[in-house]
């Protein structure tokens, strides 16, 4: 499986792993079979970086062959501008730009990942505002991630291709799979051995686990 910047499919699905704060996280996930790897500068996270260290991990994640992600959210230590010049293809946003931040968006060929809250069958099935869509559980009132899945028979509804987030791990990522039918996998905090400090073995199953069931989807298409 090629990392790649272009957009998730079927037969070339991303396996995402986010919150990366070092160079030695991104010689795991390379190692590991990740294809994109996520940059956070939200300061409440424990997985925030400095914006100078996300300058750093984004030309780390280039150099070893993975596709960066920049993760923004409205108090990150860099503004809008800021996150969508540091060279990353993607920007995953958690609510929709202005139109000129997306025409400036456009203009430096960068696609948007949307974030989504998986709420309600209605939230699931609305169409996307981004390029790519990102299916997470919902937290009322806090924006990011929740570490907790939700309700899988909800992705039924979901436009396709989408990106399946929230909860998931080395233990729960191929069930996943086969039940949702993403074009993709996202994980963080199950990843871990602490909060903000990404466990290499654990990475190392959940690329092999989501690789192995991704490839046992597309050969039955």
């Amino acid at each position: 499986m090629t990392p790649s910047a272009a957009l998730p499919s079927p037969r070339s699905p991303w396996i995402k792993v986010c919150g990366v704060r070092s160079f030695a996280d991104l010689e795991a996930c390379a190692k590991a079979g990740a294809t994109h790897v996520g940059v956070n500068t939200w300061p409440q996270s424990p997985r925030a970086v400095s914006p100078r260290e996300a300058r750093a991990l984004v030309r780390g994640a280039r150099s070893l062959g993975l596709v960066p992600v920049v993760l923004h959210l409205s108090g990150s230590l860099l503004p809008f501008t800021g996150a969508a010049r540091l060279g990353a293809p993607f920007l995953q946003l958690y609510a929709r730009p202005p139109a000129r931040d997306e025409a400036a968006l456009a203009a430096l060929r960068v696609s948007v990942i949307e974030s989504r809250p998986a709420a309600s069958s209605s939230s699931v099935e609305a169409l996307p505002w981004g390029q790519v869509l990102l299916l997470d559980a919902a937290r009322p009132g806090k924006p990011g991630g929740t570490g907790s899945p939700f309700d899988w028979s909800l992705c039924g509804l979901a436009p396709r291709p989408f990106i399946l987030a929230g909860g998931l791990g080395p233990e729960n990522v191929a069930q996943a799979v086969h039940r949702a039918r993403p074009a993709g996998v996202d994980a963080a905090s199950r990843l871990e051995s602490r909060p903000g400090v990404k466990d290499a073995g654990r990475i190392r199953e959940f690329c092999a686990s989501a690789r192995q069931a991704f490839m046992e989807i597309a050969h039955a298409l």
